[in-house]
């Protein structure tokens, strides 16, 4: 059963805690992902270098359960752009705080940008997050990366811990990054691991100017960690027949902006 709608929280980071935890509590199929979610999970982004505002919150669904999410919104306050939503309710979703203080911004199944991200299945975990290991390759599947997304992996990493986990199992270890999620998803993928790699080289050189002081994890030692767990992961046929195509061919998609 869908909870009563409260009255919505004073700051964007605290009602996204509030929604994320209705969500687990309701079984709903949707999870925070973005820069709200490295927030609830990572204290090093808190303040600091890679401390910044939040102007919306991202979430992803699941298909099964879109109807059952919209209708939770909707109780919530949260005002629909019937329009975006007529026309792309398939893959995203556009909602509205009644006062427009913020912005819910929603896909179905699937992050798809620079590469696709296939969340099916990755939706049902005691957190109001996505998993740790999905958070971190929603941020490093993007090829112009930028700084912003760069301190959310490094934080990512500066905060827990890496764990070889099953890939399948989004419950077991929900405190750490698993590796074995990581590894499986980029092993089919030559496209998607060769920006993985880039950005996570790119991570290191930021912590290397910028390290954060006290954070439990040295993240130069953990990006060597994945890299390595990602390198010595099997490979698909396909993900060895595109690697000898290498940069030949462009390998990641430049998506244009969906305008609400």
């Amino acid at each position: 059963m869908t909870e009563p709608a409260s009255p919505l929280s004073p700051d964007v980071r605290e009602e996204a805690a509030r929604l994320g935890g209705l969500l687990v509590s309701a079984g709903i199929p949707a999870r925070l992902m973005g820069g709200l979610a490295i927030w609830l999970r990572c204290p090093s982004v808190r303040q600091g270098p890679f401390a910044r505002p939040y102007a919306d919150m991202d979430f992803v669904v699941a298909a099964k359960g879109a109807t059952q999410f919209k209708t939770f919104l909707l109780a919530q306050g949260y005002l629909p752009d019937q329009f975006f939503n007529a026309l792309h309710g398939a893959t995203r979703l556009y909602f509205q705080a009644p006062d427009g203080r913020w912005s819910i911004d929603v896909v179905v199944d699937e992050l798809a940008m620079s590469h696709r991200l296939d969340l099916r299945g990755r939706l049902a975990g005691p957190d109001p997050t996505v998993t740790l290991a999905d958070l971190l390759l929603t941020k490093l599947q993007v090829w112009e990366i930028n700084r912003k997304d760069l301190g959310d992996a490094l934080c990512l990493l500066a905060d827990h811990a890496l764990a070889e986990g099953r890939p399948a199992d989004q419950t077991a270890g929900s405190d750490a990054i698993e590796a074995g999620r990581i590894a499986a998803v980029l092993g089919v993928d030559w496209g998607f691991c060769h920006t993985v790699e880039r950005n996570l080289a790119s991570v290191a050189e930021l912590w290397a100017v910028e390290p954060l002081a006290g954070a439990p994890f040295e993240v130069g030692s953990q990006v060597a960690a994945l890299t390595a767990a990602i390198e010595r992961a099997p490979k698909s046929l396909s993900w060895r027949a595109r690697a000898r195509v290498g940069e030949r061919v462009r390998w990641y998609e430049t998506p244009e902006e969906v305008r609400h």
